[in-house]
């Protein structure tokens, strides 16, 4: 029985002894294991993709979680990655405890870096072929490739020709090795060059002086008109001495682009030599409408009064209108140029004029003494007033009276400044086609209102007087005030009335005001 006992309490006591060690080991294991977890540290991720060209991470706090120990125990392995070429790679992490396993995807999807050279719209001249590296076009991708491809109107292109002035915009396309790209758009400015007209040779009499040399036009499909351009170069010529001599003109654009061409000038003895070659030269109405947009015919009036300029220079802007009847009679009047166009050169007088002047061709003498023909049909103001417009065709004007013709310089507030005592001037060129020069009357304005007795006999609001100068066939000249301002219209003589007040009893000119002129051009065109 004792026996039985003894071997009872063994058995107990060494399957607790058991129980125990087993215990222990298990706490040990299992101490081992979460020592061993705590100094490796934890896995962060597994897989990522990571843009061409960015740094690769070397420091393990990207790869591996864990304590100071981990940290600066493991150790990342980056040798087999290439960042600036697309793949799969694999980098590992380890410390004494584990190793650790990523895989990186290198990918591209970076666009190449597209700069264009020009700042501003290239300006190409038309009919011209450039290359496209005229664009300044470049790119740059971190792959090392990139492609750069032109594109028009949605075709490739490896050339830039375009035939008229236009402003085509051009695709520009950057695409690197692995299909990213980028594109941009450059707007392109096609221009001609400009070009001249009016360019002849020209004869000269000897000792003629350079304002004899007819002006050369130049006009820019993008500028327009580029008269007041154009650079003469006059170093070969001497107007004292006979012979031919070149004269070179050149103008440049707005945008660089240049024209240059040349003309004889003929220096001769002869004035039937020069009357022979006077309309050489004729330009189209197209050219001609440039000259017009650009004012190449407007006057300007003069910074200050200057009675000799006025007389110089307004000349150009009279004519003299005459009929001469087949027994000898002479039918005669004055008229100003009022506006030159492409097609037609407007000129204003009186009506009393005009009227009797529509039945025959007239002869338009110009400030030169050259002369035209042609049936006018005028358009009267109004009933009160008798200003009348009429138009000549441009084709019938001799081209070296044409070129040099301006329009008389108007001012809307002429009337604003003027007072009785104002200096103005009555200017009458080729009287009766010539026989006399010119005709100047210096008057002075005695009222800007008519008297009682005036206005039975006229408009009183489309008249003014003046002091009495003017002599017969001056009627429709221009008045011009001091500075080569048109004041008014010449328009009748009114010899002393009965009973009229003081200052009018020596009799008085009518000048007729020329503040409603403008309506003048529509009613002419609508009359045909």
């Amino acid at each position: 029985m004792k026996e039985i006992v003894f071997i009872k309490d063994f058995l107990i006591r060494h399957i607790r002894i058991v129980s125990i060690a087993g215990l222990c080991i298990a706490v040990i294991s299992g101490g081992i294991f979460f020592l061993i977890s705590f100094l490796s540290g934890e896995q962060l991720w597994v897989e990522r993709i990571m843009e061409l060209g960015d740094p690769v991470m070397t420091d393990p706090v990207f790869y591996v979680a864990g304590n100071d120990w981990v940290m600066e125990h493991t150790v990342v392995d980056t040798a087999g990655i290439n960042n600036m070429k697309v793949g799969d790679y694999t980098v590992k992490a380890s410390n004494p405890f584990k190793e650790y396993s990523y895989r990186i995807y290198v990918r591209d999807t970076t666009p190449p870096d597209l700069k264009v050279g020009q700042e501003s719209s290239p300006v190409l001249e038309a009919g011209k072929e450039y290359d496209t590296a005229i664009l300044g076009a470049e790119a740059v991708d971190l792959s090392g490739m990139a492609f750069i491809r032109y594109y028009y109107d949605g075709k490739e292109i490896d050339r830039l020709l375009f035939t008229k002035a236009s402003r085509p915009e051009i695709t520009i396309r950057a695409t690197d090795g692995n299909m990213n790209m980028t594109e941009k758009k450059v707007k392109l400015v096609v221009d001609t060059p400009p070009r001249f007209y009016g360019v002849h040779d020209q004869y000269l009499l000897i000792g003629s002086s350079l304002d004899d040399l007819d002006p050369v036009f130049a006009c820019d499909d993008a500028d327009g008109g580029l008269t007041s351009a154009v650079k003469r170069d006059l170093s070969g010529l001497n107007l004292g001495n006979i012979g031919d001599y070149k004269v070179k003109y050149e103008v440049k654009d707005s945008y660089g682009l240049e024209a240059r061409t040349e003309s004889t000038i003929h220096v001769v003895s002869s004035p039937s030599q020069v009357n022979g070659h006077l309309d050489d030269c004729r330009i189209s109405s197209s050219d001609l409408s440039y000259a017009v947009e650009e004012g190449f015919f407007e006057s300007i009036p003069f910074d200050k009064p200057d009675r000799d300029r006025v007389i110089s220079e307004c000349r150009t802007s009279l004519v003299n209108l005459m009929v001469r009847y087949p027994d000898g009679a002479v039918s005669s009047g004055s008229a100003f140029i009022y506006h030159v166009a492409a097609d037609y050169v407007y000129m204003v007088s009186v009506y009393h004029v005009t009227s009797e002047l529509e039945r025959d061709p007239v002869t338009i003498t110009f400030y030169d003494g050259s002369s035209a023909r042609a049936a006018i049909k005028s358009v009267r103001l109004s009933a009160g007033n008798e200003a009348a417009l009429f138009k000549v065709p441009v084709r019938i004007v001799p081209y070296h009276v044409l070129v040099r013709l301006k329009e008389v310089a108007t001012e809307d507030d002429i009337y604003d400044s003027m007072k009785a005592g104002t200096p103005l001037i009555e200017y009458c060129s080729m009287w009766r086609g010539g026989e006399r020069d010119s005709i100047i009357k210096d008057v002075r304005v005695i009222s800007l209102r008519l008297s009682a007795i005036q206005r039975k006999y006229v408009d009183g609001e489309s008249y003014f007087t003046v002091t009495r100068e003017s002599e017969s066939g001056m009627s429709g000249t221009a008045v011009f005030d001091e500075r080569g301002v048109l004041a008014g219209i010449c328009s009748k003589t009114i010899m002393p009335l009965e009973n009229e007040r003081p200052q009018f009893r020596d009799g008085c000119d009518l000048v007729l005001r020329v503040d409603e002129l403008d309506e003048f051009m529509d009613r002419l065109d609508e009359a045909g």
